[in-house]
């Protein structure tokens, strides 16, 4: 009879997760009919909530709307493009949690180049093995993570190009042999860039 009991107790949330499943389930089915991607489902959301949240960040309280999210994702891509990254080329992000690295994500992948999302916690040998493993052409790492940078600079592909966002100063910057993100950023287009083909994402 406890069997019976708890599933009378817990019916209706096992009903509601259940019709959340389906209702997920066939939107997957629709977009995956429709041959969409993750860029083509931001771009709709765009369009039909440009105002709406899109990011909340907690450390903060920031809040970032689809429109901002696509307007710096944008630039991201413009400035990836001005490195002369293409379709394939792999850029690796090394930076804890927070707004910027979906906006590098999305932007990055506009123009065809893929994101190696590297986990903030590693460092020395497996930071270096995962770097490698990844084939990136740069990396773009948080301040935060400088000294763990640092740490690995000596043995880094020499030809890798190296971003760091958030405040280091020049000496710090020279040190790691990296280039302020931000500046770049901030002068790089807004308007979509010019789509890869075919898109990644």
């Amino acid at each position: 009879w406890k069997y019976f009991y708890i599933a009378a107790r817990t019916a209706r949330r096992d009903l509601n997760g259940l019709y959340v499943l389906v209702q997920v389930k066939l939107a997957l089915w629709r977009y995956m009919k429709n041959g969409s991607n993750i860029l083509s489902i931001f771009a709709e959301t765009v369009k039909r909530h440009p105002h709406k949240p899109a990011l909340i960040y907690e450390a903060t309280g920031e809040t970032w709307t689809f429109a901002q999210l696509d307007e710096l994702s944008n630039a991201v891509a413009h400035w990836a493009q001005n490195q002369g990254w293409v379709s394939g080329d792999v850029v690796a992000l090394f930076m804890e949690s927070r707004p910027l690295q979906v906006a590098l994500w999305l932007g990055l992948a506009k123009v065809g180049v893929e994101a190696a999302l590297i986990n903030f916690n590693l460092r020395l040998d497996s930071l270096l093995h995962c770097l490698g493993a990844s084939g990136s052409q740069a990396i773009v790492f948080g301040a935060e993570l400088a000294d763990a940078i640092q740490d690995v600079s000596a043995a880094l592909n020499p030809s890798m190009v190296r971003f760091c966002s958030g405040e280091l100063s020049a000496a710090q910057l020279t040190s790691l042999k990296a280039q302020p993100l931000e500046p770049l950023l901030l002068t790089a287009a807004r308007h979509p860039p010019s789509p890869c083909h075919p898109p990644k994402g």
